[in-house]
This record gives structure tokens, C-alpha cells and sequence, in this order.
């Protein structure tokens, strides 16, 4: 009974080699008195791990669309990435480089649901004035950072009038350092020094 196992082990073996194996070219199956000399193993990719420095993420080829509202939601995921805001309506300008956004939507959302963005420009500044900017859906464009972050590289300059209580009290939850604030037909509102 365990000679007929053997049997059906060889003949399962031989089925599953490759062709040409069991001539003896370049399988280990059977020999022709050739060595069978093992075949290339393509290279493993290598993982880098640096000590404690900070590693950019990856930042895809095309922006993330995404929402005032959905950014300051999913800032911890979208820190760090390329987004393209529309739908940004300006509620508050600090300066020629920093303006406070919202969703613009018909309805506004309700005291403790709101979620601004910080907007910071740089290159560049406005280059309209605030009570004209004021109430305009922009679109804006740029690297999405958290509020800490954008306060620790000091890219821009940060408004002393952002205390941390005006920040809570206004309900932004995220930033943005723009490239390009545009209206909707794409009228460009910033420019560059």
C-alpha cells in the first residue's frame, strides 16, 4: 500500500514540474549530468528606517479635491498632502496673506459645527481688498497643514490676533498654505513677489 503512495507522489511531481524539467534543464527534478544552476532572484526592495526624523509623505501627481468642512474633519490624514479646496467661502481676512474659510452652502452650519480653514498665502499676497474678498467663494490650492504645524514652520507669518481662544471661538480646525487662490471662472486673487 505505501509503495502505490510513492507511485502517485513521483507521477503528481513530474505533472506539476515544468516542461523540459525532467530532461535535466535547469530543474532539480532529474539530472542530465549537467549542474542545474539556480535562477536569478530579482533584488527584495530595501526599507529605510531614519532614527527620528520626520519623513514627508508621498504626495499624489494630481491634488485631493476636498471640502473646507472635510479638510478641518480629516486634517490628520490630509496633512502634509496637495489639495485643491473649492467651495471656499472667505469669512474673515487677518492680513494681506492669512484668511479664514468655511463650506459655502446655503444653509450655514450650526455654532460648534463649523469647520474653517486657516489660509495662508504664500508666495505672494491678496491682491484685492478684504471687503471685497469678504463673503466670496474662492477656490484655493496649496499644501494642507495642521494648525501646530503651520505655527512651527513659520512659512507665514502667524496673526498675533490668533490667540488660541479666537481660534476656538471661530471653530478653525485646519490650514492651508495656498499657492493660488482663485475665483470660480479661475481668476487668480493672488500675486506673487
Amino acid at each position: 500500500m505505501t509503495h502505490d503512495y510513492r507511485h502517485v507522489a513521483l507521477a503528481v511531481i513530474l505533472c506539476v514540474a515544468p516542461s523540459g524539467a525532467a530532461r535535466g534543464q535547469g530543474s532539480h527534478v532529474a539530472h542530465s549530468g549537467e549542474e542545474s544552476r539556480p535562477q536569478p532572484v530579482p533584488p527584495a526592495p530595501r526599507l529605510y528606517v531614519i532614527g527620528e526624523h520626520v519623513i514627508e509623505r508621498e504626495r499624489p501627481a494630481a491634488p485631493i479635491l476636498v471640502r473646507p468642512a472635510t479638510l478641518a474633519a480629516q486634517i490628520g490624514e490630509l496633512a502634509g498632502q496637495t489639495v485643491r479646496v473649492p467651495y471656499s467661502r472667505v469669512v474673515g481676512v487677518f492680513n494681506p496673506r492669512v484668511f479664514v474659510v468655511d463650506t459655502a452652502s446655503r444653509l450655514p452650519a450650526l455654532p460648534g459645527n463649523r469647520g474653517r480653514v486657516l489660509v495662508f498665502v504664500d508666495p505672494g499676497a491678496l491682491r484685492v481688498a478684504d471687503t471685497m474678498l469678504v463673503s466670496s467663494t474662492v477656490t484655493v490650492s496649496g499644501v494642507a497643514r495642521t494648525l501646530v504645524g503651520m505655527q512651527v514652520t513659520g512659512e507665514v507669518a502667524w496673526p498675533r490676533e490668533l490667540r488660541p481662544e479666537v481660534i476656538e471661538r471661530l471653530e478653525i480646525r485646519a490650514a492651508v498654505l495656498a499657492a493660488s487662490v482663485q475665483t470660480a471662472e479661475g481668476v487668480e486673487l493672488t500675486s506673487r513677489q
